[in-house]
């Protein structure tokens, strides 16, 4: 959470925020409020929708919000919870009524906030559930939302409001911010509602930066920290038995490039596999192996402190870094069970976002048959219905819509989960990428340094295409954490698919054979293509639609399990080759 010193001063309100009296609230003429202050204010707080889900909690449990014939919600469902048409009748309207009719919004804030986002959702959705996915997907640089719920005033007749589609609070508030949320949910698709339907051709029109609101990933972290515990336990055990063994240093040093091998192959293949039983056991297997992988090191770097000799390890330093390395690949097999419920994720709230929806707006329902029609009516008068139906497609296969998608996605076609993108082989390549920089600079310091030659090690050209590595590295990675959600799929896809090769390549075979490319032709590429973005990108002639569509496409299985099996097969086979070579080299 920001400092308040960074959002500015709070915005008014009647009471304290945790001392506001819900059951006698201030009154207020609700109907003079809601001509005073335009739509576009009718907003609420993060705070004030923490405090909303304590309330309806607080409620539920004393038995004043109760299941219905329409509702029958389990009372002790604290992940779904009542349904918002249950709370508006239970919780809202008698709420507001009391404070003058007005907002639950204006009951809090007379003065209005103004929109930062607006909230698109379904009301069979359950209210636990909704507010969640908002909480947990609020943009950074945000401050006040609009979610009709409790922004629109309950009680009243806002009828000839909605006369005009164009001109109604919902359409003025979007048109003030800058976010749209999309919250799915699992009994139907919010686009088989004309009303949500229509907000997407507004924010589409507006230019709006479209998101998918998702939940948090609970139990994230417990899995993380029982698979580190896991690898801790492989380490030790591999450690103990390679000292006890009595093999030599060449031996163990043999063993580790075996299994490093296929522990790269387990994380590089969990980047191409779709979430399945699948990817869970090369999961498995990719900890158990980097687990080994940091056992063996470790040990080999503990004989090599002891002994400092050795015809394969010439230094304790290169003992060290290939540990280090093993740790981190252990840090990555761990972190990548979260990219593998981040995606099992998106697939599923894609898929609530599909149900019950044909991919024609015209075929989105209504409870007000004279909405539907006006709605059709403005969007057929428009001429952009077939653009709002593929702005539509865009977010249900990107996962999000912005103007810079919307234009790659036109030149290049849909690109999958384009939001989407893998922390732990994006974390991995670029700490192989800055390392090797780093580790390559030190040892050009120590073998053209002062001391080895008399002249400075910055006479020559290598220490300088080092340095520019290193400072690329960094800006890519200051570019990576400023830059939108709409981008950083595209940012990380450049450097797993153009750098990670060649880095994990020139890492197994033990060689720095062309690291000048790197630094001077695919490390600048990278960095360019960070900056562009795909919306940039597509502009450049000839060769900018191919790179999108190389970089974008996802690289997996699609049609079946046999191709699947397929895939993993053929991967394993080819690290086995990898791991074979290099044993033959070692």
């Amino acid at each position: 959470e920001r400092s308040e010193s960074c959002l500015g001063p709070a915005p008014a309100r009647i009471h304290d925020p945790m001392r506001f009296d819900y059951e006698n609230p201030p009154v207020q003429d609700g109907h003079r409020l809601h001509h005073t202050v335009a739509p576009n204010r009718w907003c609420v707080t993060r705070q004030d929708l923490i405090e909303f889900c304590c309330l309806v909690k607080k409620h539920v449990a004393e038995g004043k919000i109760a299941p219905t014939e329409l509702d029958p919600f389990d009372p002790n469902d604290a992940c779904i919870g009542p349904c918002v048409h249950t709370i508006t009748q239970q919780l809202i309207v008698p709420v507001t009524e009391k404070a003058g009719n007005t907002s639950w919004a204006l009951m809090l804030h007379p003065d209005g906030l103004e929109c930062d986002i607006f909230v698109t959702h379904c009301w069979l959705e359950g209210i636990y559930e909704c507010i969640d996915k908002v909480l947990n997907s609020w943009p950074r640089r945000a401050r006040h939302a609009y979610c009709c719920m409790l922004s629109n005033p309950q009680n009243l007749d806002i009828g000839h409001l909605l006369s005009i589609p164009r001109e109604s609070p919902f359409a003025l508030a979007l048109m003030s911010a800058r976010y749209m949320l999309v919250v799915p949910n699992r009994k139907c698709s919010i686009y088989s509602r004309i009303w949500c339907t229509y907000e997407a051709f507004i924010a589409y029109s507006e230019s709006k930066f479209i998101f998918v609101a998702t939940p948090p990933l609970k139990g994230a972290l417990h899995r993380v920290l029982l698979l580190l515990a896991i690898e801790f336990v492989v380490a030790i055990a591999s450690g103990i038995l390679l000292g006890t063994s009595g093999c030599s240093t060449f031996d163990s040093v043999n063993m580790f490039v075996f299994v490093r091998s296929p522990a790269l192959g387990c994380i590089t293949l969990l980047y191409f596999l779709r979430p399945s039983r699948a990817t869970q056991v090369v999961a498995l297997v990719a900890v158990l192996l980097s687990g080994m992988c940091a056992g063996l090191t470790c040990a080999t770097c503990y004989r090599v402190w002891l002994n400092y000799c050795d015809y394969y390890i010439s230094t304790f330093a290169g003992s060290v870094v290939d540990a280090v390395w093993s740790l981190a690949l252990c840090v990555a097999t761990a972190v990548a069970e979260v990219d593998r419920l981040w995606a099992q994720q998106s697939v599923e709230e894609a898929f609530n976002l599909r149900r019950d929806f044909t991919g024609d707006l015209r075929d989105a329902k209504s409870l007000v048959e004279s909405d539907r029609e006006r709605i059709l009516c403005e969007l057929e008068l428009s001429g952009q219905e077939h653009r709002v139906n593929f702005a539509i497609e865009v977010l249900l296969t990107s996962g999000m819509s912005t103007p810079s998608l919307q234009a790659a996605a036109e030149t290049v076609g849909l690109l999958e989960q384009a939001g989407y993108w893998n922390l732990s082989i994006t974390s991995m390549i670029w700490v192989s990428w800055f390392a090797s920089s780093l580790l390559e600079l030190a040892n050009h310091y120590k073998t053209s340094g002062y001391y080895a030659t008399g002249r400075p090690p910055f006479v020559r050209w290598q220490f300088w295409v080092l340095v520019f590595s290193c400072l690329q590295a960094l800006v890519w990675l200051g570019r990576f954490k400023c830059q939108g959600k709409d981008t950083r799929g595209f940012a990380a896809s450049a450097i797993v698919k153009l750098i990670g090769p060649f880095v994990i390549l020139n890492f197994i075979f033990e060689s720095n054979v062309g690291m000048v490319g790197l630094h001077l032709v695919l490390a600048p590429l990278v960095l360019m293509l960070c900056f562009a973005g795909p919306g940039g990108t597509v502009k450049v002639p000839v060769l900018g639609r191919l790179i999108v569509r190389c970089l974008m496409m996802r690289w997996s299985c699609v049609c079946s399990r046999c191709s699947e099996v397929c895939v993993c097969v053929w991967c394993c086979v080819v690290w086995c080759v990898f791991a074979c070579v290099c044993v033959f080299l070692a």
